[in-house]
């Protein structure tokens, strides 16, 4: 596995040094008559700005039509849904998200490269693993191999691939995991620094700390890049509204590629994945309005990018928006206690990772890629602190991070972990049980003890004439009064009876069975249709779903 790993972590290393390449040629196809990133020179050429984003837009649209049949996102939330429940990856993914964020994004789409970079080395990932027949659990090995090394080569930093893929794609901690991780995420690395150079992805500033008080500081950076987070998560998930435009998919990103470039004459800035511009404000080059205004702005150009089926992801974009905050901040502060504080480029490199961390679940990876960046130890402490506070503070507005939210709107939720996602695809009408027994309301009390007796059931749905639930009575209801004398003919079913019953969907997943059965820890739950709640399909035991569950699971570890 070490050495298959290796072999997929050089793949991805040469997919993401073609992919950057890929994107800067039709940057460059499309912008070499005039300079984009000069805000303050006004020339008709910026005129032509949202028709280049929208021609981006219209290929990708074009792309999404014949060879994105299921809508998947550019996200690196799919690499995540694809681990979680352990499925096939369409090996199109690995040109056909090459094309498609290229076009997005070299003609100045708001979203970013990593997201689609961690889906193609996902796709390499489990191409290899399909090569050399390897089964689902080292296939889904192979996967976070391919999305460590993936990251890894994009940001020149293995550490960083490395946790990534263990904190988001793959979720487990374990020796037999890091091995391979490892070694792909620095073969995925030194393959791209082979052909790049060892240049860091952002010139960063040199970091101090300045004073103890500065502590505080980086807290309330932290707090405000929480808040911002969870500003981003609400505006972000407004710009899939475009899908409810009555138009032909295809023209959705062209529509969405014309407004972003209107936003981009006034604001250049926003336009593509941003590097320069943070690049900007990491220097100290950035002004307090401008880095303040970009904030707002980022986050509607990338909402509407993404929301009409822009391929891109929200990984640059978010470092954009808290290296802008964090940039602003540090003005600001720095202006106030000069001889407490760090210059501002400081503030944008914290910021940079606080608002990645909140929006992303992902305080682990942020951490340590902070440090990897910057190779200064005392940046630890302070993006520590940032990041926390601003996964706290994200959290108290949202359980879910973008990328969990993304997966949930589909039907796939992942956030307890893989038994979570195993059961969320397994539906409550492939494992109930339509050998049930009910009783009549009105059946006397003497009958009903007969039928217990006779019966290895614990739950009896009561029914009337017409063959509704009426309420459901248990043998613990029946074993209460089972002493009490003269109750043969006074008493019937209908007065034992729980009325107020829990019920599930024939529709719903397994996931919600267990909710259900967690309410008053119950052992099983009717099962009714949309619709007809009154009529009962069937019952869902527990036990049965355990089951179910356990027999998924070895399904796909062979």
């Amino acid at each position: 596995m070490v050495g298959v790993a290796c072999v997929t972590g050089f793949l991805v290393g040469v997919a993401a040094v073609a992919f950057k390449w890929l994107i800067a040629r039709v940057h460059d196809l499309f912008y070499s008559g005039f300079q984009i990133e000069d805000a303050g020179q006004w020339s008709f050429a910026l005129l032509l700005i949202p028709l280049i984003v929208g021609i981006g837009g219209l290929i990708t649209g074009i792309l999404n039509h014949f060879f994105n049949p299921t809508n998947e996102t550019a996200a690196a939330s799919e690499a995540m849904k694809w681990s979680a429940l352990e499925s096939k990856v369409p090996s199109r993914v690995i040109w056909y998200r090459f094309l498609a964020s290229a076009s997005t994004i070299g003609s100045g789409g708001s979203g970013g490269r990593e997201g689609p970079i961690a889906q193609i080395g996902a796709a390499i990932g489990d191409w290899v693993g399909r090569r050399i027949k390897a089964s689902s659990e080292r296939k889904r090995l192979l996967l976070g191999c391919g999305t460590a090394g993936a990251i890894a080569a994009a940001f020149n930093a293995p550490l960083g691939g490395l946790i990534f893929s263990i904190e988001l794609i793959m979720g487990d901690f374990n020796i037999k995991v890091f091995s391979p991780l490892i070694f792909s995420a620095v073969i995925a690395t030194v393959t791209s620094r082979h052909f790049e150079g060892d240049v860091p992805v952002f010139e960063l500033p040199s970091y101090s700390l300045v004073s103890t008080w500065e502590v505080l500081f980086f807290i309330v950076l932290g707090i405000g890049c929480g808040l911002l987070s969870a500003l981003f998560y609400r505006i972000y998930f407004l710009g899939y509204k475009f899908e409810k435009l009555k138009v032909h998919p295809i023209w959705l990103p062209a529509i969405g590629g014309v407004l972003v470039g209107v936003m981009g004459i006034f604001f250049p800035d926003v336009l593509g994945n941003g590097y320069g511009s943070m690049s900007k404000v990491l220097t100290g080059k950035m002004g307090l309005a401008l880095a303040l205004s970009l904030i707002f702005i980022k986050m509607i150009a990338t909402s509407i990018t993404l929301g009409s089926r822009g391929s891109g992801g929200m990984f640059a974009p978010a470092l954009f928006i808290g290296s802008m905050a964090g940039g602003a901040f540090g003005i600001a502060i720095h202006h106030l206690f000069p001889n407490i504080t760090s210059a501002s480029d400081a503030y944008a490199l914290v910021g940079m990772g606080a608002v990645m961390a909140a929006s992303a679940h992902a305080p682990l990876t942020c951490i340590l890629m902070g440090f990897e960046l910057t190779n200064n130890y005392e940046v630890i402490l302070p993006i520590m602190l940032a990041c926390i506070s601003s996964t706290f503070v994200y959290s108290l507005f949202t359980p879910n991070s973008i990328y969990q939210e993304k997966l949930r709107r589909v039907g796939v939720n992942i956030w307890q972990g893989r038994e979570s996602a195993v059961m969320g695809t397994i539906r409550v009408s492939e494992v109930m049980s339509q050998n049930f027994q009910t009783v009549p309301e009105n059946l006397p009390f003497k009958k009903i003890l007969s039928l217990v007796q006779d019966s290895k059931a614990f739950y009896f749905p009561c029914v009337d004439t017409d063959g509704n639930m009426t309420g459901i009575l248990s043998v613990q209801d029946v074993r209460e009064f089972l002493f009490e004398v003269g109750l043969g003919d006074l008493v019937v079913a209908k007065e034992l009876a729980t009325e107020s019953v829990i019920t599930i969907y024939d529709d719903e997943t397994l996931n919600d069975a267990m909710e259900k059965f967690a309410i008053k820890d119950l052992d099983e739950v009717p099962v009714v249709k949309r619709g007809a709640e009154k009529k009962i399909l069937g019952v869902v035991k527990r036990k049965d779903v355990m089951a179910a569950y356990k027999k998924a699971v070895l399904k796909k570890s062979i």
